[in-house]
């Protein structure tokens, strides 16, 4: 994930709506379209959109299923604004396992899918006015407990991780809608306070602060997007985040605030720096010489086999990992693999300092192996280790070129050096993809 928005979702923004109106707006519809070029400039496959306004249950979080997805803007006398989607069911079947193994409550289902959902329709119009291409993954948020809603976001992240998917997180919400005496809701003291301190956090980029407000406070304060916001922090945790604040208006008594967050993936920074400081200086980096802030939980405390990879202008510059763990981290296992890979894989020689500033990086932390027979693979979802004996090849999953199962295992051989005619053992596993 490279980055991730906060929009708005008023119909009047959309002049087949707004007839005129809309330009009492204009700061909102310019911040639309910059957010959406920056959406097209990162190209992600897939748009996973928190939207208040589907399917809403107090206890469970709401996926949307079915092959596709119609928003309209019927209901608001403009069904010429539609969108015909295709919904990213490979991404939300893995988010719906991970639910389930987090007993986290999920109704997946195409129940409700007919219903247009203009807290989806109005920014993915935008959007669509920029970028074509993309399928969605659209859920709802619930009226769980903020902690819960946080995970959640992390089993997003995770699950496009898991089947390798680049995305771009969309968490649809208007703030107050109590800012004007003559609004549609009227005013309370609340309504500006809450929309005054959410943007400051916004700005800041201090997203744990969605966490902090007092129930009362949000009830007065009237806001809709709030939970979504707390979804789209816990997905962001694993990344370096900076934010770009585009727009805020309550001309109509709601609050509209549109924001940017550029994403860097901890993983990868860690990574380059680890290359770049051994090259450049000749050191290598320990856990000792990284400040917390530099690390997921996950990456201080889970044990996985991990590899690093190192392209340059499109082409493999360098892969080395390890197929289980040799240290006593994922976090250490980067500082050990990202040197290998730039200066030890016999296939290419020791990367050079004036190559630096060329090279991007993938980190691939692997998930446990079981066992598994040729028709069990997938050559895009899993990964093969192939084993004779005491020798044993790995192929990750997904790799340009790579199609077929039997491609895979025969590279994977082919590493190993294990014959055509040798007895192999087969083996398949997922990966956590960060790139």
């Amino acid at each position: 994930m490279k980055s991730a928005y906060i929009m708005p979702h008023p119909p009047i923004a959309r002049p087949e709506v707004g007839r005129g109106e809309e330009k009492k707006i204009q700061a909102t519809l310019d911040a639309y379209r910059a957010a959406s070029k920056m959406i097209a400039e990162d190209a992600p496959e897939t748009i996973v959109v928190v939207s208040p306004h589907s399917v809403v249950f107090s206890d469970a979080f709401y996926i949307a299923a079915g092959e596709k997805w119609h928003g309209d803007l019927s209901n608001f006398l403009a069904p010429e604004v539609c969108l015909d989607l295709e919904n990213d069911l490979e991404l939300a079947d893995e988010v719906v396992k991970l639910c389930q193994e987090a007993k986290i409550p999920v109704v997946y289902t195409e129940q409700g899918t007919e219903r247009p959902d203009h807290g989806s329709t109005v920014p993915l119009a935008f959007i669509s006015e920029a970028y074509q291409g993309f399928k969605v993954l659209r859920i709802s948020p619930s009226f769980l407990p903020d902690e819960t809603l946080l995970e959640m976001g992390r089993i997003i992240e995770r699950a496009a991780a898991h089947v390798g998917r680049k995305i771009t997180f969309l968490a649809s919400g208007d703030l107050s809608h109590k800012l004007k005496e003559d609004g549609p809701y009227g005013f309370v003291k609340e309504g500006p306070e809450f929309d005054s301190q959410v943007t400051d956090i916004m700005k800041r980029c201090e997203l744990k602060e969605f966490r902090e407000f007092d129930e009362q406070f949000l009830d007065r304060a009237a806001e809709c997007g709030l939970p979504g916001f707390i979804m789209m922090s816990g997905a962001l945790e694993n990344y370096h985040v900076t934010s770009e604040f585009l727009s805020y208006e309550g001309t109509f008594g709601v609050g509209y605030a549109i924001c940017a967050f550029h994403c860097v993936d901890k993983y990868i920074a860690l990574a380059k720096k680890t290359l770049e400081t051994f090259i450049r200086e000749g050191k290598q980096l320990s856990l000792a010489d990284l400040s917390p802030e530099e690390l997921t939980e996950e990456m201080r405390n889970s044990r996985n086999g991990t590899f690093v990879s190192i392209h340059k202008n499109g082409e493999l510059r360098g892969c080395i990992g390890t197929i289980s763990p040799w240290t006593s981290c994922v976090a250490e296992e980067i500082l050990s693999m990202a040197v290998e890979a730039g200066t030890r894989d016999p296939r290419f020689p020791a990367v050079r300092q004036e190559e630096l500033e060329e090279l991007v990086y993938d980190v691939d932390v692997l998930q446990p192996a079981e066992p598994a027979s040729p028709d069990e693979l997938d050559a895009k979802r899993y990964g093969v280790i192939v084993t004779s004996g005491f020798k044993r090849g790995l192929l990750l999953p997904n790799l340009e070129g790579v199609e077929t199962p039997g491609q895979q295992i025969r590279i994977a051989m082919m590493k190993a050096g294990i014959g055509e005619g040798e007895d192999i053992q087969l083996e398949r596993f997922t990966v956590e993809r960060h790139e």
